[in-house]
């Protein structure tokens, strides 16, 4: 590239930057701290930054190094980074931590044998997944005879986030028993014991492990991290906010001293704590890095004014931050704020389908609205009533296409083919149907523990003959021939298309569709209800993908597919703009933008939840503040805030209505009580009915109207009276007991 091309290209690249992103691109003399707000063009100046200290020749591409946390932000830098400065930009090195961390184990494996916790490590280690670990437990319930049905025996969820826990906390074992306090935590020490002991049978780490063991080999082999940080000039790390104190280790010792480290995230925007994120990383990172320089970037080009007023406000009461305001670059006509104080959840979620048909009359494309809530189930109902208007939605984060049966299946397969992985063969010995179910498999995995074998292992030496059972009439494999026959012909497929993918004579997809036959797969979908067909159509697709990869990576092994379809699957969002509304968590929403944003649910106990404001902890309260201003900051041009009375929350164990409290985070964007529309003050056109009390049963939180009083909502039901509260009536008047059957009171319903 001659010298005029080059300085033409660096002009192309600082062009349309404003004077903040400029300055965070020119920087490279100092470690970087950039304080990237909501919408101000936070990948834009990274892959920008990039592709300068590559163009302006500071350093060439494979001497950068740049971390993200998922495959898509991986993906997109690679292909922004390339349409900036063309082939130059493919050998940069642009990972996830966990890619990351799976690399460097496999280059380094040769070094376990001289690390005491890796000594139960085989080089070639199989990565699993979150399905993967609730298997893992689903047998070690089994073993250990726990019953979740009991109070004291903690679910899945709770398990694999203790395990999580115990690993980023490097506690010992012994630690963990000695802090056990009561029965529950007791049962989570024997929970985690079991879980190590067949994750180090089964040679399997989870990613967790990956981290893990990245640190434990830096820090024990010294030497291996200074020839790791040696390779590079520059360590960037986007969203460095979610980073954990593991992955801040690692990432510390991928700097030499000739290393600049340049952090990109938004002190904010932490709303993983739960996955290990520590906001005070980002806070405190002069503490490790005296050389360091903070940009802040606060032009928003996203939203309005309006919305981030109410974000900035909001935002401003966390003590816990770097204080900066975001600052709208749009100059159009602004919409305020729309808020909705509804009676029940009926009434809220009324209006949330008045206020879409609205947008809808007014050309709005279902797919520029959002509907973002704090937890799933708070939005069940609201899926009915969408349902019934016949407006068409996506719940964004409910199911992946990896998570279909017949995917999770053939990527079971391919790992059984690869290596016999135990915990995937597990999960696909029944498929079809063997009559294996978990009594018979739990007998297979009982003679494979006694004969000193994983279960896969176990079978293929009985059926070739080289186990004899010591005891004929206590061992034996519970099966009928028929099904033995069946198992056998399995396990014979297995060993051949093992050798036929060793052997690269043919596509990936093309050898699993032919195994996938030869086993007869589809006959385990039921023709008649068209799920045989669904089942055919989605594994063509997944043929198609294994067709991609294979393209792209011409050269590499089925053990490289299957570890990049695990690490593919962590933490990605799935979300694809489409024909319809979007509902979806506000994790979920992490990273995305809609013309049109509603946030329902904005009640105490709700959101806030109420195990935060139990707790009384400041740092969780902050976190879910900090979760309220990334809902809104994800609306560009309208947002509409709503929260219910009456809710799920609102009724005590002895079944006393009380009525939930609009969210504090309200009131904290300073939204005066006039500003809020309330059911007492607007009419719902021509979707409710009168129904005279005579043979009515009344319920807490049902809409009643009193030819006197006026609309209200019961709080109470006795036999034969109710309590209601009347809107529109003095505060010291508001609740009257009513008889049931007065001619006076009616009670409201949906048509």
């Amino acid at each position: 590239m001659n010298l005029d091309k080059n300085s033409q290209l660096q002009n192309d690249i600082l062009s349309g930057l404003n004077t903040n992103q400029k300055a965070a691109v020119l920087e490279n003399e100092h470690h970087l701290r950039i304080i990237a707000g909501a919408g101000t063009g936070k990948t834009s100046v990274l892959t920008k930054k990039i592709a300068y200290l590559i163009a302006a020749k500071i350093t060439t591409a494979k001497k950068i190094l740049a971390l993200t946390f998922t495959n898509k932000a991986a993906n997109e830098m690679k292909e922004r980074v390339k349409n900036v400065i063309g082939a130059d930009a493919n050998e940069t090195k642009i990972f996830t931590f966990h890619s990351l961390c799976n690399l460097i184990l496999k280059i380094e494996s040769q070094q376990f044998k001289k690390i005491k916790e890796f000594e139960n490590l085989d080089k070639n280690f199989n990565i699993i997944d979150e399905r993967d670990q609730k298997k893992i437990l689903k047998d070690v319930y089994e073993k250990l005879q726990f019953s979740l049905s009991n109070e004291e025996i903690p679910n899945f969820r709770k398990a694999i986030d203790f395990i999580s826990y115990v690993k980023n906390k490097e506690l010992t074992f012994e630690q963990i028993q000695a802090n056990a306090q009561n029965s529950t935590e007791k049962k989570l020490v024997k929970i985690y014991k079991n879980y190590v002991y067949y994750m180090n049978k089964a040679n399997v780490v989870d990613f967790d492990d990956l981290q893990i063991f990245v640190k434990v080999l830096f820090t024990q082999i010294p030497e291996i991290a200074k020839k790791w940080s040696s390779f590079f000039d520059f360590v960037l790390v986007d969203e460095f906010q979610d980073t954990s104190s593991i992955q801040y280790e690692i990432v510390k010792l991928l700097i030499s001293k000739k290393t600049k480290l340049i952090v990109v995230g938004d002190p904010d925007q932490t709303i993983y704590s739960w996955r290990g994120a520590d906001v005070n990383l980002i806070l405190n990172l002069e503490k490790d890095f005296d050389n360091l320089i903070s940009i802040t970037l606060n032009r928003n080009y996203r939203s309005s004014q309006t919305i981030l007023d109410a974000a900035n406000i909001l935002i401003s009461n966390n003590k816990n931050r770097i204080k900066k305001n975001l600052v709208s670059n749009q100059d159009k006509q602004e919409l305020e704020i729309k808020f909705f104080d509804a009676a029940n959840q009926n009434v809220e979620f009324s209006w949330v389908i008045s206020e879409i048909n609205n947008l809808r009359k007014n050309k709005v494309q279902l797919k520029n609205i959002a509907i973002l809530y704090r937890q799933h189930f708070y939005a069940k109902h609201l899926e009915d009533e969408l349902f019934k208007e016949n407006i068409a939605y996506k719940i964004v984060g409910n199911t992946s296409f990896n998570s279909k049966k017949e995917i999770r299946d053939a990527i079971n397969f391919l790992r059984v083919i690869n290596d016999g992985n135990v915990v995937a063969f597990s999960q696909v010995i029944n498929i079809p149907s063997k009559k294996i179910g978990p009594t018979v498999l739990n007998k297979l995995t009982y003679l494979a523990e006694k004969y000193n074998k994983n279960l896969y292992d176990f079978l293929i030496d009985f059926y070739s003959k080289k186990i004899k059972f010591v005891n004929d009439k206590e061992d034996k494999i519970p099966l009928s021939k028929e099904n033995q026959k069946k198992l056998t012909h399995l396990l014979s497929y297995i060993k051949a298309y093992r050798k036929l993918f060793e052997q690269g004579h043919k596509k990936f997809d093309e050898l699993l569709k032919a195994f996938l036959q030869q086993i007869d797969y589809l006959s385990s979908f039921k023709h008649e209800t068209g799920e045989r067909k669904e089942a055919q159509e989605t594994l063509e697709k997944f043929y198609a993908s294994l067709r991609v990869w294979q393209k792209h990576k011409p050269n590499k092994k089925l053990r490289d597919y299957l570890d990049d379809s695990v690490l593919s699957s962590d933490l990605d969002n799935d979300y694809e703009a489409n024909t319809s509304i979007s509902l979806m968590t506000i994790h979920a929403a992490k990273g995305l933008e809609f013309q049109n944003v509603f946030l329902i649910g904005m009640s105490e106990g709700v959101f806030p939840t109420k195990k935060t404001l139990e707790s009384y902890d400041q740092e969780l309260l902050e976190e879910e503040r900090r979760l309220a201003f990334v809902a809104i900051t994800r609306a560009k041009e309208r947002l509409f805030i709503s929260y219910s009375r009456s809710n799920f929350l609102s009724a005590s164990k002895t079944n006393n209505y009380r009525p939930t409290p609009i969210s504090c985070f309200v009131s904290e964007m300073k939204i005066k009580s006039e500003q809020i529309l309330s059911f007492s003050r607007i009419t719902l056109k021509g979707d409710l009915n009168y129904t005279k009390s005579e043979n009515t049963d009344f319920y807490q939180g049902d809409l009643v109207h009193h030819i006197k009083f006026g609309q209200g909502i019961v709080l109470n039901v006795e036999s034969e009276t109710i309590d209601v509260e009347f809107f529109n009536l003095e505060e010291t008047q508001k609740i009257k007991t009513i008889l049931k059957n007065h001619k006076s009171i009616e009670k409201i319903t949906k048509s």
